[in-house]
């Protein structure tokens, strides 16, 4: 009876034991999974925010993103959510940048399944084109996630760094011209930090009037012009007082400017992009 007792018990220990084991192993592979790893991240091809190095002026009035996606079914809803990482105190007019849940317009995607996406988060929502609050500077996260049309899920996450590359900007004056000018007066400063400045570019983009151009008419075009080296070569914090000719003959509206500075050692151009506007 005794012998049959201790069986009972050595088996009971073993099944304890192999029970503890079990849910051991499944809790340390539970702390392995990470909620936060990105799912189908090959997918996601191309990304771009700010620019292809994820730098992003803080100057902006929008965070630029553009990427392509790849999927298996057509895509019905993609979302943004962007978190600071390592961010500076905010200073006035400044703050550290979160968005939830944000809904990109399905006009971007809708129907397709291997969509290109470019699409501009404001800074400032209620201001847009030239915010009142804008990130402060340092790291953030973005996270973009795609439902495919037989509810699949993918998503991943970048690493962008907001700087403050870009000061004293002038463009016009407070963001206008007058029309029939042939020149946009520019200035601004820019810090190269350690590294010194190799090119400055700009870049004008406006909604085509003529017939016969690159584009149809009512399309976006642009004009590009690099500026000469003797400006702000070797430099590290070149001060750029320098127009861009216009044709005197283009029409009252919007405009957009950017502003590519690249610097010794980088592949990528940090890229400044501010709208501007042709009035009466």
């Amino acid at each position: 009876m005794k012998t049959n007792i201790m069986k009972s018990n050595f088996k009971l220990l073993a099944i304890v034991a192999f029970l503890g084991l079990f849910s051991h192993s499944c809790s340390r592979d539970d702390d392995a999974i990470d909620p936060n790893a990105d799912k189908n991240s090959e997918r996601f091809k191309d990304i771009e925010i700010g620019n292809a190095a994820f730098k992003v002026p803080q100057f902006n009035p929008d965070l630029h993103t553009q990427f392509d996606y790849m999927g298996k079914s057509k895509v019905v809803k993609i979302t943004y959510d962007i978190s600071p990482v390592n961010v500076e105190e905010p200073n006035t007019g400044e703050a550290k940048w979160q968005v939830s849940n944000h809904l990109v317009p399905k006009d971007y995607y809708e129907g397709k399944l291997n969509p290109h996406i470019h699409y501009h988060v404001f800074f400032d929502p209620v201001n847009k084109n030239f915010p009142k609050i804008r990130p402060a500077k340092g790291v953030y996260s973005l996270k973009i996630t795609i439902i495919e049309e037989d509810n699949s899920e993918s998503y991943i996450t970048k690493q962008f760094e907001i700087v403050k590359k870009f000061s004293e900007i002038e463009i016009g004056s407070n963001n206008e011209v007058k029309i029939g000018s042939d020149a946009l007066d520019i200035k601004f400063k820019y810090d190269a930090g350690s590294n010194t400045v190799s090119e400055v570019k700009y870049e004008l983009w406006f909604e085509e009037w003529r017939e016969g151009q690159n584009v149809a008419v009512g399309k976006w075009d642009n004009k590009i012009v690099v500026l000469p080296k003797n400006l702000y070569e070797n430099q590290s914090i070149p001060n750029i007082n320098t127009p861009l000719e216009i044709n005197p003959d283009s029409p009252l509206g919007e405009y957009w400017l950017n502003i590519y500075v690249k610097e010794s050692g980088e592949n990528e151009a940090v890229k400044l992009s501010i709208p501007f506007s042709i009035v009466e």
